[in-house]
């Protein structure tokens, strides 16, 4: 049996399930949650049930932005989840009377984050960080029987100019103007805190490199230390130009390249599109490109079909 790779149609933003099949049992992954839903029946909550899945065995937070975030709440408060692999170590930043409407919407965001926290910690799941906040970097790396699944980046502090912003929230009382600054900084730069995971057999089969929302600085600092030729590229940052290049295509150089991202934007950016990833010979698909798309599943390292509404 092969995992499979789903991809759901949550407009500009990613939610991806893998299905892993092993000789005892089956595991599910879940990799971020999603924020804008078109139908109740791509929400991720709703997917599991469909799929008549009991339990999350590992769910991931790549980073945060709310098209990474929000349906991960509703997952955490009604599905047992075994462990949760999350971006930062708990926070709680004391804010004064913040105005400013981009300020406003990452201390939601923010509160957002320590609810999904408590809704994991209120059910015993084990929570995980990721590097650099667990000190052995190597052991950020899930089994399942046959494959694994493995953060690469970010390793270091220095490469969160994001957290940064949150260390100094939370280090001593501020004057609101700094806090707006601050919380205005954080959403600007959380994509260069964005994780990137590679799923691979244990082989060595790379079949499918989750970008995240990374950006092309990310990348030139992650091919540094690894040598990345995976069948699938799940391209950053919903396909906007700071996360893709051809230079980056022909280095990675995958079969098919998945863009998370809705029908609107996929229609603006269609040619440039096609042309990156006809420079690589890959073949490319778009989670929102076709209305009533529900969405793309990939029984690894096949490319996707798109699922339809009935």
């Amino acid at each position: 049996m092969r995992p499979i790779v789903y991809a759901l149609n949550v407009g500009r933003g990613d939610a991806f399930f893998l299905e892993i099949p092993t000789e005892s049992e089956v595991f599910v992954v879940l990799i971020d949650g999603g924020d804008q839903f078109f139908h109740e029946s791509v929400i991720p909550f709703r997917f599991i049930q469909e799929r008549g899945w009991k339990q999350i065995d590992l769910m991931i937070l790549t980073h945060l932005h709310p098209d990474h975030l929000t349906g991960l709440l509703e997952v955490a408060e009604h599905i047992p989840v075994i462990e949760a692999v999350l971006p930062y170590p708990r926070f709680s930043p004391a804010l004064s009377d913040i105005r400013h409407p981009k300020a406003i919407q990452t201390a939601r965001m923010f509160h957002d984050y320590n609810q999904l926290w408590e809704l994991l910690l209120q059910q015993n799941a084990t929570i995980s960080l990721r590097p650099p906040f667990i000190e052995d970097a190597a052991s950020a790396s899930w089994s399942f029987g046959h494959f694994v699944l493995r953060h690469l980046d970010p390793l270091n502090v220095n490469d969160f100019p994001a957290y940064e912003n949150i260390v100094q929230l939370c280090s001593s009382p501020l004057e609101p103007a700094i806090q707006e600054k601050l919380l205005i900084n954080f959403d600007s730069l959380s994509n260069q805190d964005s994780s990137v995971w590679l799923f691979e057999q244990a082989d060595g089969l790379q079949l499918l490199l989750f970008g995240g929302d990374a950006l092309l600085s990310n990348w030139d600092r992650i091919m540094q230390h690894e040598k990345l030729q995976p069948c699938g590229f799940k391209v950053g940052h919903h396909g906007m130009a700071d996360g893709w290049n051809e230079q980056l295509l022909r280095k990675l150089s995958p079969d098919w390249i998945l863009i998370t991202n809705n029908d609107t934007e996929y229609e603006q950016f269609q040619d440039e599109w096609e042309r990156l990833a006809q420079t690589s010979g890959a073949e490319l698909y778009v989670t929102g490109s076709q209305s009533g798309t529900l969405y793309l599943s990939s029984m690894l390292p096949l490319a996707p079909e798109r699922i339809v509404y009935k």
